[in-house]
């Protein structure tokens, strides 16, 4: 029998897509606990860079790690039923959320099932097995989008929605001034690069060319004295060393290594700027409230923007774009364009946004 919500003692948030989903649920948890204090929320999340995250989060009671990529079938399934034991009175999915194997997880994991039906391939992936939802909205943030889930926890929708949440330690901030004094960069206009991006479902699509991140590179260095630091994870090192190569501007581009993802985002903040693509790190730098020039090519950046933070959106305006859905289809360019959407951006169309931001 299902319990009234302001009878709930604990639920758990499911956070299954990447780290930027994850940071964008934040709201969401901080909306919650303050208006239920006495409840306790956990979070399942499979993804080891959300799991640190959400570790040093004040509204998370606990964070359970399970990697359905690697795990396998088995293992997954073992450990999905063990988490069930803690009799959750409802689990909440995260937006997005749109595949069958995460409705099937909500279903074994028990409770009142709680998410958001969705606008495209909606019912092949079992979302009609929820007990309370509300539809996808596009034309909303994804953080409004799970605001939206408080009424069904027994809590009035929020007028006002808070920043995004990735709480840091004093140790975060000592390791970003380490290497902020390491490399000599103290009292410099410091601008971030993250060229990167996910490259599941085909996702490498989603990154502006590295040559022209190179030319602006260049450009902030010349003409504003700046310094450029590039991030992105182990995976992304070759990226940025190629892009510090092509840059030429000697010892004022450097690519961030050796930092943990918390430690990163602290030398985020340290940055007056930032400049990338629709990623993890955008939505970091908008957690910091970093000053961000977003690059958005087949995304909807009325959806993904970086919340609460002062922004510039550069998206080329075609005809098909966006163009894609949250759905397990991996990215196309459908027009046949060569996603023409993000590599027809210019380099100086991003260097007045720039500008702009840094006033």
């Amino acid at each position: 029998m299902n319990k009234n919500p302001g009878d709930w003692k604990k639920v758990l948030c499911m956070c299954l897509s990447g780290v930027g989903d994850t940071l964008t649920f934040t709201p969401f948890l901080r909306l919650l606990k303050q208006a239920r204090p006495e409840l306790e929320i956990e979070v399942l999340v499979m993804f080891r860079a959300s799991q640190h995250m959400m570790e040093n989060n004040s509204d998370v009671s606990a964070v359970h790690f399970i990697d359905f990529i690697e795990g396998g079938a088995l293992q997954s399934l073992g450990k999905v039923l063990k988490l069930r034991r803690n009799r959750f009175d409802a689990t909440i999915a995260a937006c997005p959320a749109n595949r069958a194997e995460y409705n099937i997880i909500q279903i074994l994991l028990g409770g009142r099932r709680i998410g958001h039906r969705y606008n495209h391939v909606d019912s092949i992936n079992l979302n009609r097995l929820k007990n309370d939802w509300i539809m996808e909205d596009e034309t909303k943030h994804i953080v409004e989008n799970n605001v939206g889930l408080l009424p069904f926890c027994g809590v009035q929708a929020a007028k006002k929605i808070p920043a995004l949440n990735f709480p840091l330690k004093t140790a975060d901030h000592a390791a970003a001034e380490e290497w902020i004094r390491f490399h000599g960069l103290e009292n410099q206009l410091l601008v971030g690069f993250h060229a990167g991006s996910a490259l599941f479902k085909n996702h490498i699509h989603k990154r502006w060319p590295k040559e022209k991140f190179a030319q602006l590179a260049r450009q902030l260095v010349d003409q504003l004295d700046a310094r450029v630091l590039i991030f992105g994870g182990p995976e992304e090192d070759e990226l940025k060393k190629e892009i510090c190569e092509q840059a030429d501007c000697g010892q004022k581009v450097f690519a961030v290594d050796g930092l943990k993802l918390p430690e990163s985002a602290a030398l985020v903040e340290r940055c007056r700027c930032m400049v990338t693509n629709d990623s993890a790190l955008m939505h970091i730098s908008a957690a910091m409230q970093t000053p961000v020039v977003a690059l958005f090519g087949y995304t909807n950046p009325k959806m993904l923007y970086p919340w609460g933070a002062r922004h510039r959106l550069i998206h080329k305006e075609l005809p098909c774009s966006p163009c894609f859905f949250y759905s397990p289809k991996p990215a196309a360019c459908h027009a046949n364009l060569d996603y023409a959407c993000i590599t027809g951006i210019e380099m100086e169309e991003v260097f007045l946004a720039c500008q702009d931001v840094l006033k």
